[in-house]
């Protein structure tokens, strides 16, 4: 890979880390002002109906947007037509997903009224999946930037939304209702910004048997796999509400929210590497470099982050969420699953760059029976604990299985060396962290300390790197 073709990369996974952490920041101030005005079990009651409108919304994508970037990659004058078939199939699954929803939660939520706020979060998952088919599609041309600030824009009207609903005094349900209102609203911005700004224009005279039957025929692996994954994903949260109560959902949920604020790199990352690896023009060292890059970053990312949440996650969770929040425990065990589910996802956009592969859905399956077996053994013992040590070793079976598919389609990718620096770094911040300092102040010098450690190790023991790093970092003279 060119210096050139890695800034153009690294600008475009800068882009989408920006407007990610905007709306992450977005998201985040939003669920705090939640939990702190309904308390515990209503924020747990909303967590819980988030995480099963996320759970079925995955019916209706069936990892179909990567299949969209792969086809589209190789002939890009088929994307509108593509992305039109796409859309008929996710709007047609869209529509049985809700009306099942519906059916389903009026006669099993005893609770008088709480199905019609479950419901408003089913719809706005589902609406975010369109949005995605839309943001996938103006990827293969590489246009970030857009789609980028429409999910801010998204992010912050749900933010505005939900406050005003809070302040109205309408609880939970208002609160679903106004995070709705801002994803069908996303829906619209998010459709208009690929016509414009990527010349894709769906519409129902294109969608094509041919173009279907190209979808449906990844289904039995990327379909499968997605299925697998947001149950992965989001499966916790249901079993252990099921199992242990709304409560156990909102001390779970306000911890995980570290977890699941910073995934937003590695899925930028592999949204970056996707389109790059499907470009039918790239060589196999180049591909090679690629994927190595991307674990490296990924890696020397989430180690550090490990070492905040092992030395002052729960005063972070105390800080956002209140201090009827904090639990050490979940946080300790949560502390490395951004890491693994980092390396998972950039493995699996590496195996699905150029066709269906069914190392994906065995490792998400595996990984899938590790986590119910936990949770369902020790929730009810363990209660939230047991969920999150369930996902870490979940994601950490998933990335395992990943990398040896991995080794045997790059084979010559080179990461274990940074990987030991990375760790070696962490330490270092950990150390700086535990002073006793401000929790603001802690936080600053240990990634002062990282990033100088860091940097003083991959100069000296891994200089392949640091000249990769210094590469896109910095623009040579021409």
């Amino acid at each position: 890979m060119s210096p050139t073709d890695a800034r153009r990369m690294t600008r475009a996974g800068v882009t989408l880390s920006a407007g990610e952490i905007l709306g992450k920041l977005a998201t985040l101030a939003m669920l705090g002002v939640l939990a702190r005005v309904v308390g515990v079990s209503e924020f747990g009651a909303f967590s819980f109906a988030l995480g099963l409108g996320l759970l079925l919304s995955s019916v209706t994508t069936l990892g179909l947007d990567q299949r969209l970037v792969q086809l589209a990659g190789g002939e890009p004058t088929s994307l509108s037509a593509r992305l039109s078939s796409l859309l008929a199939m996710r709007l047609a699954l869209t529509l049985v997903v809700v009306l099942g929803a519906a059916l389903v939660l009026r006669l099993t939520l005893d609770e008088p009224g709480r199905w019609a706020p479950s419901l408003a979060l089913v719809v706005a998952a589902c609406a975010d999946t369109v949005i995605e088919a839309f943001r996938s599609a103006a990827s293969v041309r590489h246009v970030q930037s857009g789609p980028a600030v429409v999910l801010v824009v998204q992010r912050f009207l749900a933010l505005g939304l939900v406050v005003l609903a809070l302040h109205l005094g309408t609880g939970v349900a208002g609160a679903a209702a106004a995070y709705c209102a801002a994803s069908l609203t996303g829906v619209v911005l998010m459709a208009g910004t690929a016509r414009r700004q990527a010349d894709v224009r769906p519409r129902p005279g294109l969608v094509t048997r041919e173009h279907t039957a190209d979808f449906v025929s990844a289904i039995r692996v990327t379909g499968l796999n997605d299925l697998v994954s947001m149950a992965l994903f989001r499966i916790d949260v249901v079993l252990l509400g099921w199992l242990a109560g709304t409560v156990a959902v909102g001390h779970y949920t306000a911890a995980y929210r570290l977890l699941e604020t910073v995934l937003f790199i590695s899925w930028s990352v592999a949204r970056v590497l996707l389109p790059a690896l499907s470009d039918s023009s790239a060589g196999s060292p180049d591909r090679n470099r690629a994927v190595s890059g991307a674990l490296i970053i990924v890696s020397a990312i989430y180690l550090p982050y490990a070492a905040v949440l092992l030395t002052r996650g729960d005063e972070l969770v105390g800080l956002l969420f209140g201090d009827e929040f904090g639990s050490v425990a979940i946080i300790a065990w949560l502390a490395l699953a951004p890491l693994f589910f980092g390396i998972a996802q950039v493995s699996l956009s590496a195996l699905l760059s150029l066709r269906p592969d069914p190392a994906v859905l065995l490792a998400s399956s595996l990984a899938l029976v590790a986590n119910l077996a936990i949770d369902l053994a020790l929730i009810p013992v363990w209660g939230a604990p047991a969920a999150a040590a369930a996902t870490t070793v979940s994601y950490l079976v998933q990335a395992t299985v990943l990398l040896v598919a991995l080794r045997r389609r790059f084979p010559h990718t080179r990461v274990r060396r940074n990987l030991v620096l990375s760790a070696g770094a962490s330490v270092v911040a950990a150390g700086v962290m535990l002073l006793p300092l401000p929790t603001i102040v802690g936080l600053v010098l240990g990634g002062l300390a990282y990033v100088a450690a860091w940097v003083l190790a991959t100069r000296h023991l891994d200089p392949g790197t640091y000249r990769m790093v210094r590469g896109v970092m910095v623009k040579e003279p021409a």
